[in-house]
């Protein structure tokens, strides 16, 4: 059954440094919880956290998952999967409704791998991805098991250049690149998007306190495996002068995974997030550039949790699925792990719709 809230949402002014930026007229927000049923209909994958998408041909839709549980046995239960570090999927079409999902990994049900693979013990996480010149470009973040801590840091960041994105996953061609050293800057961890000349990622400083900068790389070098250099916004322009963390040319504080795109409604450029820490809710910025100024998160939904161990976190809207608003995707885990792997009310990723209307 659908829910929905109706916010109402106050023009404002938000203050970033110096600058500001002019928010939309009084709206109105009405957000609608949906069915995510269609994550739920393999039998063998069994959940996982991250969720981006990325826009394919013909209509079809790539999303990029973390953490993910296989039921080696087809059972359509949790309780006795495998986890693997990311997996993928194929969605047929861009409205959800009407969609089916198609989910990929290595090797095979009974002993799945990680779709994408690091040599030694460290492992990927998804980050965004995009299609530049009929090239699917996917960013990964590397990460390390820690004895502090969380248990696992992030230790670089990574491309994958897959060359033949119109055929299906399993005949993909995939070449690694390593990016270069970015100060603990973990590049296309959030959002990535293009013009005709750059594609421009997202990126967090990890582990620290999560400060958001914004670089871009020439199109026509990137799809050839060449990142040395890319250009940081910072101090008001774009350079490759960076010698250490441009501290004063932090764009907002963010979590790892979030997403950025322009949303013709507003006429802004909208950035969805969680803000907090277990019991987190979803929110959005907006700025008239990529690169700012960012106004004043406002918040627009806060999930019910049921479990005092529960968390909610990683939101991105899906701007490639067909809707009268913004699909927003978010995960709810939990500290406990007897409880993840028995109920899978949990995990899957959950969506919401966040419709805009002028008053």
């Amino acid at each position: 059954m659908n829910v929905s809230l109706t916010i109402l949402l106050i023009a404002v002014t938000g203050f970033v440094g110096a600058q500001t930026i002019s928010l939309p007229l009084t709206k109105t927000a009405k957000v609608i919880e949906i069915d995510n049923a269609l994550f739920k209909n393999d039998n063998f994958w069994r959940g996982a956290d991250g969720a981006a998408t990325v826009e394919l041909s013909n209509g079809r839709i790539l999303w990029l998952f973390s953490d993910s549980f296989i039921d080696p046995k087809g059972r359509g239960h949790r309780s006795r999967s495998k986890m693997i570090n990311n997996s993928i999927a194929i969605q047929d079409n861009q409205t959800l409704e009407k969609s089916n999902l198609t989910f990929y990994y290595k090797r095979n049900n009974k002993n799945p791998k990680s779709y994408f693979e690091l040599a030694g013990d460290n492992w990927f996480w998804t980050g965004h991805g995009i299609i530049v010149k009929d090239k699917l470009v996917i960013f990964l973040f590397e990460e390390k098991e820690t004895h502090t801590g969380i248990g696992f840091e992030a230790v670089g960041w990574h491309i994958a250049i897959i060359d033949n994105p119109n055929e299906m996953p399993n005949r993909w061609d995939i070449k690694y690149v390593k990016g270069p050293d970015t100060y603990g800057v973990i590049v296309g961890s959030s959002a990535v998007l293009k013009d005709s000349t750059y594609v421009y990622a997202y990126g967090v400083q990890e582990p620290g306190t999560h400060e958001v900068y914004l670089l871009r790389m020439e199109i026509d070098r990137l799809i050839l495996g060449d990142l040395d250099n890319p250009e940081w916004w910072a101090d008001n322009r774009w350079t490759k002068d960076v010698s250490e963390e441009p501290k004063s040319s932090v764009l907002f504080t963010g979590q790892t995974e979030f997403s950025v795109h322009f949303d013709s409604v507003l006429n802004k450029y909208i950035q969805i997030q969680t803000y907090g820490f277990g019991a987190a809710s979803v929110g959005y910025r907006l700025a008239d550039q990529l690169q700012g100024p960012w106004s004043e998160p406002v918040i627009i939904y806060t999930p019910v949790l049921n479990d005092p161990g529960d968390f909610v976190y990683s939101a991105n809207a899906h701007p490639e699925l067909v809707s009268d608003g913004i699909i927003i995707s978010y995960n709810i885990n939990t500290s406990d792990f007897r409880n993840l792997l028995n109920n899978e009310d949990i995990y899957f990723p959950k969506l919401i719709k966040l419709k805009f209307k002028q008053e």
